[in-house]
């Protein structure tokens, strides 16, 4: 199973008894980088990174992990830039794949977007995942003038102009929202065909997008009810789109990002019954990542929860899980006939 870590560039992630929190942490307090370095010494597989253009000071918009409907953000959040932190990031590494959780596709340019992280590919070394997302806050795609009701059918073509400028020598595209022809875009990147998309969603018509356009289906589990097998309704839906365009599942991957927090075991979180799922001993975790392994997912990727929003907390929990989860989560093989690798 392959482990991934979410960084640090949007701030530090919590939890209270109904929604996913955002600490936020000032860049200079920021250790993404030295984060970086440790996971890929502690063989973690990825480290992924979050993406908004900007906050809105008041919004109406919650994340889905919050049945309250309470903001996961700060009105002014501090959130340095996806693209341009992965690139620091491949130039302090060597082995750590580096991936969007998740680029919002839809108010974006995709010729800048192509371009930009084809860049990236060649200059990691082809370490790239991109995740792509259409978004949930109204209030950014109303700023920029992009309308948020077709954000799904737009977000598919972006991803359909990726494909083509990085592997198609002319490239051109005649879509409802994106017209042209005779451009090119090189070098291309360094994986081929072009290096892996997946699509963050947590709805059917995500999973039937994912199963039609991308390479993987990556869902959160962020919430307090989340539960390993929460989402085999969306992998039955991705497996018969898959079948209806004639794709193999083999080539199809599914992902997770997992609210953790390692605790002792005698901590009173961490007693069954009521344990939340990702909340405990070693362990206990490790018995969570193994149920996700068992219901097919071959990537995991680590939010882990820092309550007192300190990057100690955060260092801490790496190191931990690092030494005591690690070594045999990473030796977990997923069940069934999904992808086991991007």
């Amino acid at each position: 199973m392959h482990i991934g870590l979410y960084a640090d560039t949007h701030g530090l992630h919590h939890r209270d008894a109904l929604n996913h929190l955002m600490h936020d942490l000032p860049p200079e307090q920021m250790r993404t980088i030295d984060n970086a370095r440790r996971c890929e010494e502690l063989g973690f597989d990825s480290m992924w990174f979050a993406d908004h253009l900007f906050m809105p000071i008041e919004s109406k918009s919650s994340h889905k992990a919050n049945i309250s409907g309470t903001r996961a953000y700060r009105p002014r959040h501090t959130m340095m830039d996806a693209a341009v932190t992965m690139a620091a990031v491949a130039a302090s590494t060597r082995r750590l794949k580096l991936a969007t959780s998740v680029l919002i596709a839809p108010y974006r340019p995709p010729l800048s977007d192509a371009r930009q992280f084809a860049t990236l590919d060649i200059l990691s070394g082809g370490r790239l995942i991109l995740g792509v997302g259409a978004g949930w806050m109204r209030e950014e795609f109303d700023v920029v003038g992009r309308p948020f009701e077709h954000r799904g059918a737009i977000t598919e073509e972006c991803i359909e102009i990726y494909k083509r400028c990085w592997t198609h020598d002319v490239v051109e595209f005649h879509g409802d929202h994106y017209d042209f022809t005779n451009l090119s875009m090189d070098p291309k990147p360094l994986q081929k065909p072009h290096p892996p998309i997946v699509f963050g969603g947590v709805v059917p018509a995500g999973a039937r997008r994912a199963a039609r356009c991308c390479d993987g289906l990556y869902m959160t589990f962020l919430d307090v009810d989340a539960t390993p097998g929460r989402y085999q309704y969306l992998q039955d839906e991705a497996r018969r789109e898959l079948d209806r365009v004639g794709r193999d599942p083999a080539e199809f991957a599914m992902q997770a990002t997992v609210s953790i927090r390692l605790l002792d075991a005698a901590h009173p979180d961490a007693q069954e019954p009521g344990r939340r799922l990702g909340v405990g001993s070693p362990e206990q975790v490790l018995g969570d990542v193994a149920a996700f392994a068992a219901n097919g997912y071959a990537h995991f990727v680590c939010f882990f929860e820092c309550p007192r929003g300190d990057p100690d907390e955060l260092r801490d929990q790496i190191e931990q899980f690092g030494a005591e989860v690690l070594p045999a989560a990473r030796a977990l093989a997923p069940a069934g006939d999904w992808r086991k690798d991007l």
